[in-house]
């Protein structure tokens, strides 16, 4: 129960702090233009590369280490915010150089220059000692104050375009407010036994930088366009590249979600060495892909639309990035299983090299995409990019811990995306009406080729009648309590 109630926590924060920032940058997209859009997402790219500088990875290491032996609390929030400090000033420095050795006009270095300053902050943010608590409700908490401070200000202080430095210093006030709320409920539950004084360990790099190293490939694969784009493309191109990446990155939450619950039950399963693991796995599986090829088909039929309302018109021209997009969600949400899967089983350093992989892989194809097809070739860059750690991952799982056989799961749905997307061939005049059509013949081929889609099926509509059969009941019974009483 309280493993369900902390999720719960989790993800409801993390889906209102989503749709809070979505909502903030669609307001600055429609309010700065787009120029000034990439502008901003370029320096909120640097300024994620340089967070990781000051992280390193000592988050999940503090977590890991408190959730074994609280006693250690203090030592630990002693030596992370000691060297987190000396981190956060290197990292300032190398915005610094950055910034005046990129040579991208005086409003992007004032960008940068203002931005780096949350970097100073970031040593206070203690969400790792909550976790390691195993309070949720707190991590929750710091997270949800952050993106309102941040949303708020844009909000209320940023009316006009030429005011494009508030948004950076709508990211400092989140941070530094985050970072206050952190370190006063630090003191609060655990100050009087935990006082923090400056200490340094040799165990804190050997174990927390290999983490940090794997974060780093995450953020190099999903915000490696933003970045390369930046050093070669015009700002408006990098405006509505960053734009459906936004909406690429926010999705992408729910994939994460979903594993994040995963996550213990693959661990159990692994455990017990009983074949629960390839069982559950497949029966996770044979679901994600269903839902995933369905809402992407979904994605690339209303990408457009999506771009233009959320962004405006001059955001129109992003449309196929945003379809092409689709794929890495997709793909993502597919090989969750097998990169999760390793991490469950023990392999996690297997995991970070094919992490490593696809980082190498976004570094060379989003460049060679862009200069060969434009924004849609970077794109594509992506695409290829994480399909390629989907064939490391699912090679790796086939060879250390023999899921086999899963190629068979991905028949059916390919087949009904195929023939689901020849509808939209058809000399139909409401593209409405196309997307309408093929997602309906997408269901009905589900259904006709897939014996356990349709179980499923059966099921939920069974649960349902059992759910309204028990409502149902509990009403007349309340009412008949009424009367007798």
């Amino acid at each position: 129960m309280k493993l369900f109630k902390n999720f719960l926590s989790l993800a409801g924060a993390e889906v209102f702090s989503k749709l809070l920032t979505f909502a903030a940058f669609a307001y600055l997209a429609r309010t700065l233009g787009v120029s000034d859009f990439g502008y901003i997402e370029f320096a909120g790219a640097v300024l994620m590369c340089a967070s990781l500088i000051v992280d390193q990875g000592f988050s999940p290491y503090g977590a890991r280490e408190i959730a074994k032996t609280p006693e250690k609390t203090g030592r630990l929030a002693a030596e992370v915010i000691t060297v987190r400090a000396v981190l956060a000033a290197a990292g300032y420095l190398a915005i610094v150089l950055f910034a005046l050795l990129m040579d991208r006009g005086p409003v992007m270095m004032r960008l940068l220059l203002v931005y780096g300053l949350s970097l100073w902050a970031m040593p206070l943010m203690l969400q790792w000692v909550f976790q390691g608590h195993e309070r949720m409700d707190l991590v929750a908490a710091v997270q949800v104050i952050r993106q309102t401070i941040f949303a708020a200000t844009v909000f209320v202080f940023l009316r006009r375009s030429d005011q494009i430095l508030m948004v950076a210093w709508a990211e400092v006030a989140g941070v530094t407010s985050a970072a206050l709320f952190s370190f006063w409920m630090y003191r609060r539950h655990f100050g009087a036994s935990t006082r923090i004084r400056p200490a340094v360990s040799a165990r804190l790099f050997r174990e927390g930088v290999p983490i940090g190293l794997s974060q780093m490939f995450w953020v190099v694969k999903m915000f490696g366009g933003t970045l390369i784009l930046g050093l070669i493309a015009s700002a408006q191109e990098v405006g509505v590249f960053a734009g459906a990446q936004r909406i690429l990155v926010a999705l992408h939450t729910f994939v994460w979600l979903y594993y994040f619950n995963l996550l213990p039950s693959m661990s159990r399963s692994w455990q017990l060495g009983d074949g629960s693991f390839s069982r559950l796995i497949e029966r996770s599986m044979h679901g994600v892909v269903w839902v995933g090829v369905t809402a992407g088909l979904a994605w690339v039929l209303f990408a457009n639309d999506v771009m233009l309302f959320v962004y405006g018109p001059e955001f129109g021209s992003g449309g196929g990035v945003l379809a092409l997009m689709a794929g890495v969600c997709v793909m993502a949400f597919i090989n969750g299983h097998y990169r999760f899967g390793l991490i469950a089983a023990g392999y996690q350093s297997t995991e970070m090299l094919i992490t490593a992989l696809g980082a190498v892989v976004a570094l060379v194809l989003i460049p060679i995409g862009y200069f060969s097809w434009g924004l849609n070739g970077a794109a594509l860059g992506l695409v290829v990019t994480e399909t390629v750690i989907w064939l490391g991952a699912w090679l790796s799982c086939y060879r250390l811990l023999g899921l086999k056989g899963h190629e068979n799961l991905l028949a059916r749905p390919l087949i009904a995306v195929l023939l689901a997307s020849g509808i939209w061939w058809l000399p139909l005049e409401s593209a409405r009406a196309r997307a309408a059509l093929s997602l309906l013949l997408l269901v009905m081929v589900a259904l006709f080729l897939d014996p356990t889609v349709r179980e499923r099926l059966r099921e939920l509509v069974t649960l349902r009648r059992n759910w309204s059969a028990r409502r149902l009941s509990e009403g007349l019974a309340k009412a008949q309590d009424g009367i007798k009483a």
